[in-house]
């Protein structure tokens, strides 16, 4: 498999009366876009525009999506959703890098999230940076909370394929090559253990846009990823969730991808769905230790998605492979501050540190909210006293989209002197 991803840097972003891109500037067809993720279950649904510096503040974020398109006959992208599946992970995908959907409206589940476009709030997420198309959706009373995610989801994902439309034919501002090639020499053969949510209660994912729920482990190449095969649909808590975003620019598969060849072998991703009940885990957990060893590894990186009920999984996996000589190196947050994990195992003894996602921070007032404030107090990581006198709020980083995410993806860094 050889993926070409052909990058476009968006600069600006405005309203006009077409899709286009010109100098850097993407220009979204507003009218255009609202008929197109129109759904009946909307009551109110708006498009707004929120770039880095602004005094912006959107709540409650669901999730965020890169916009990227096939250059293909079909022009199809998010297999399950758009396009073929057998073209993901090959050819050459058009990437609008600096641009994103966000995705906001009545609140799914208290594990949504914030992104300040300026101040200490911005600091502390990767989505501040970027030039944001932000999709308001609110839903008629009632409906159920199931309808509701997956309402919001598909207009995410169509409003982010409708927009990278823009992009085909046009030239890139530069590429990016992604493949496998058998190593010249002896490596150690690694692999990603990707845990991706499968528990219900809008804590899940969708894999080829099947809810991981009805999944079994499976193995993915990584290029599948960046062209869009995994979508998020979960509400777990912001700081650690992996959107959509997350999966199709995640840095710790791209470090992958830089080191094949040199220092390790990259034999793909192992993706496990996080299951609630303790025989699902087991079923799942034991199946990636297998294919583990039916791929001769010699290591494993286990990125945590969420936290609690996942971390008996992440022992799980752990567990199995170091007693079969296969090394494991976890990601996730505990630092001898937060709370502890609420699984562990002897066996885990190498952990990188991605944050505490209790520290708390007052982030200031801002001009503009897009979205409801008032939701912080429903939400994780605020409480009903987050709303200062002026407008401020007091939230831990657990409110502050990827602030403390698995894949490395935040702002946070440590080092030894």
């Amino acid at each position: 498999m050889n993926l070409k991803l052909d990058i476009i840097e968006i600069k600006d972003v405005c309203f006009g009366g077409q899709n286009k891109i010109s100098g850097g500037v993407l220009q979204v067809d507003k009218a255009g876009l609202l008929d197109y993720i129109s759904d009946p279950v909307f009551t109110k649904l708006d498009v707004a525009l929120a770039k880095p510096g602004e005094s912006v503040r959107i709540i409650p974020v669901k999730d965020v999506i890169e916009p990227r398109i096939k250059e293909a006959p079909d022009g199809g992208y998010f297999p399950g959703y758009f396009g073929k599946f057998e073209t993901c992970g090959d050819g050459v995908t058009k990437v609008l890098r600096g641009a994103a959907v966000v995705t906001t409206g009545t609140i799914v589940g208290f594990q949504e999230g914030v992104i300040d476009m300026s101040g200490i709030g911005a600091q502390y997420t990767q989505f501040s940076k970027l030039n944001n198309i932000v999709i308001t959706a609110d839903v008629k009373e009632g409906l159920h909370p199931a309808e509701h995610e997956a309402a919001v989801r598909v207009a995410g994902i169509k409003a982010a394929h409708y927009i990278a439309h823009a992009g085909l034919g046009m030239e890139a501002d530069y590429t990016e090559e992604y493949c496998l090639p058998k190593p010249e020499k002896d490596l150690p053969k690694v692999a990603i253990m990707y845990m991706i949510m499968a528990q219900g209660l809008l804590h899940d994912n969708y894999v080829y846009g099947i809810d991981a729920k009805k999944l079994h482990t499976m193995l993915l190449h990584p290029n599948e990823v960046f062209d869009g095969a995994i979508v998020n649909g979960n509400c777990v808590v912001a700081g650690d969730k992996h959107t959509t975003y997350d999966h199709q620019n995640s840095p710790l598969v791209k470090e992958m991808f830089k080191r094949h060849g040199k220092t390790l072998d990259f034999k793909g991703l192992i993706v496990v769905p996080t299951y609630p009940g303790l025989a699902d885990k087991q079923r799942c957990c034991e199946s990636a230790v297998k294919m583990a060893r039916l791929l001769d590894l010699d290591g494993v990186c286990i990125p945590e998605e969420g936290g609690g009920n996942p971390e008996a999984d992440l022992m799980m996996i752990c567990r199995g492979c170091e007693h079969h000589d296969i090394k494991t190196v976890m990601m996730l947050g505990p630092d001898g501050v937060e709370e502890p994990v609420a699984d562990t195992t002897p066996e885990a003894d190498a952990v990188i540190n991605v944050g505490d996602c209790n520290e708390y921070i007052i982030v200031p007032p801002m001009d503009q909210v897009i979205g409801d404030q008032e939701q912080i107090k429903v939400m994780s990581g605020g409480s009903e006293t987050s709303i200062q006198e002026d407008g401020g709020m007091r939230i831990s980083l657990s409110a502050i989209i990827g602030s403390v995410n698995g894949f490395g993806t935040s702002n946070m860094s440590s080092y030894v002197r």
